[in-house]
């Protein structure tokens, strides 16, 4: 992973339907496009992270 830029940080917008930039406030984050609020992972992104965790995790022990 390289560099993280604050100004290239993305998030899933569920109104939009994609990673976008976003806002940051002080208890959630919002879309810059739509102003909806956003969360780190789309739905499916998400259930793909819990299981790489849940398959490494003996490997971190």
């Amino acid at each position: 992973m390289g560099n993280c830029d604050y100004y290239d940080e993305k998030k899933f917008c569920e109104d939009c339907k994609t990673y976008v930039r976003f806002m940051m406030s002080v208890n959630h984050s919002y879309c810059v496009d739509c102003g909806g609020r956003v969360r780190l992972f789309s739905r499916e992104d998400s259930e793909q992270f819990q299981q790489r965790v849940q398959r490494h995790k003996w490997q971190a022990s």
